[in-house]
């Protein structure tokens, strides 16, 4: 029976798989996070349904059973760290990686000043870039001087000189008080400097103890420093080999790995998008606040599925927008949706080697009068077809999703079995199924705990 089981994002993050954890973490003892910072934002539902949102702590923090660790693959900010745990019932268990490294001031006023220059990637803005850039400069901070207060403090004193020239460089307004930084974060330092261990021994002999154990990725496949529509992806590895490397063991202590894909696509911020639709993205920037919402004769559209009316695609894109409530839980952002990729899918499968796959959100396409699925691309250019997702954002920017079309489905909500489900989404599912050749271990039709159909329980592989 499986021990350990990995949790990955299968698309451009968003995913929902803080809920998929959650759920398996009522029969585990630990969770963790190994990569990414507080640019991923996991939002969850306690016992009790009270909404938590998390960005750094792992999403085991609502369970008061269950050991959380932030391992060394991490970038930490200890102000949204100490935000995430203080509403929190009861106090969870956490341990930090010795071998993190910590997110300070100035990398934040650094990734503010390259998205107010003509450099912009379209970041969070939370200083996870500058933070990674720092680790892998050696110029970093690690968790581990947080037992050592003095060296943190005269590190952080170098630090700010050299991060004050660099701000001059990117013509920044403002610069590093390195006496009130400090200042500021000595109660952190105090509160935290306990916690902070060897996160790969303790993990080590935690799994070997017996331990059930959730790898918890953030943010996704598609989003990978290396394998991701590059240069608009995140700072860290979000895929299976990352969040090992993240953890400091080896390839043989993950038992099941796990890919969580909604069953439509969304993204946050600047980069390809083949299945967004052309009228649809120029609304990307929006917040939830300035949105506009589709009229009732629109979604009478989108409801009937004409697919023959000119706007079906944006307006179908808009409405699952609005049905998914799809903002950033970091950011507050808009974000950009469109129809599943199974070619992006596939690729997320390949460079994660997953088992299984978990599907998200099938309620939010509830009512959608034709769902399309994006089986393979053509290049606009060459007229070729092509079933591999490039590995260069230009060559994709050059392909055009080919679709096959699904009949709709009406509700899908508080069903708990998949023969319960309407016919027409058991046929979209199987459908994935078999283009991708990997199995639905189950399906989530909600974002409360308890939302979700199980196929297979994957503890019990």
């Amino acid at each position: 029976m499986a021990k350990t089981i990995a949790i990955v994002g299968a698309g451009w993050g968003d995913e929902g798989k803080g809920a998929v954890v959650s759920d398996l973490a009522r029969e585990a003892q630990g969770v963790g996070r190994f990569q990414g910072g507080n640019n991923a934002g996991h939002t969850l539902y306690d016992s009790q349904g009270r909404k938590v949102v998390v960005n750094i702590a792992p999403s085991g923090v609502i369970y008061p059973h269950v050991q959380n660790i932030i391992g060394n693959g991490c970038v930490i900010d200890l102000e949204v760290l100490d935000h995430n745990l203080k509403d929190l019932i009861n106090d969870p268990k956490l341990l930090i990686s010795d071998g993190a490294h910590l997110i300070f001031d100035y990398h934040k006023q650094l990734d503010q000043a390259r998205e107010n220059s003509s450099a912009k990637i379209g970041t969070t803005k939370r200083g996870t870039g500058p933070a990674y850039a720092d680790k892998i400069n050696r110029l970093g901070i690690r968790a581990s001087l947080l037992r050592r207060p003095k060296d943190l403090e005269e590190q952080i004193r170098e630090a700010a000189n050299l991060k004050n020239e660099e701000l001059e460089l990117w013509d920044s307004a403002g610069t590093i008080n390195a006496d009130i930084l400090i200042t500021k974060i000595r109660p952190l330092v105090e509160k935290y400097r306990g916690l902070v261990a060897d996160a790969s021994l303790f993990l080590d002999k935690f799994i070997k103890a017996g331990n059930r154990f959730i790898f918890e990725g953030a943010q996704g496949a598609l989003l990978d420093i290396d394998h991701g529509t590059y240069p608009h992806v995140t700072s860290s590895s979000t895929t299976v080999a990352g969040l090992l490397a993240g953890a400091g063991l080896g390839l043989k202590s993950i038992d099941v790995a796990v890919g969580v894909a909604k069953l439509y696509c969304s993204r946050v911020g600047e980069g390809s998008f083949p299945t967004e639709g052309e009228s649809y993205g120029n609304i990307k920037n929006l917040t939830r606040d300035t949105a506009p919402k589709l009229t009732l004769d629109e979604k009478i559209v989108v409801y009937g599925g004409i697919r023959a009316h000119p706007d079906y695609n944006c307006l179908a894109l808009r409405l699952i927008q609005e049905q998914g409530d799809e903002f950033g839980a970091t950011t507050g952002r808009m974000r950009r949706t469109g129809w599943l990729d199974i070619v992006a899918l596939k690729k997320a499968i390949r460079v994660n080697g997953l088992d299984w796959l978990v599907g998200t959100r099938i309620d939010t396409l509830d009512r959608i009068g034709t769902v399309k699925v994006c089986t393979h691309y053509q290049n606009k250019e060459t007229g070729e077809f092509s079933y591999d997702f490039p590995g260069e954002e230009l060559e994709l920017e050059q392909m055009v999703p080919q679709y096959f079309e699904f009949p709709g489905w009406m509700s899908t909500t508080g069903v708990r079995a998949f023969d319960r489900l309407p016919r027409n989404a058991q046929d979209y599912l199987s459908a994935i199924e078999g283009l991708t050749g990997v199995k639905f271990a189950g399906i989530r039709n909600g974002p409360r705990q308890g939302d979700y159909i199980q196929r297979t329980n994957l503890w019990r592989l």
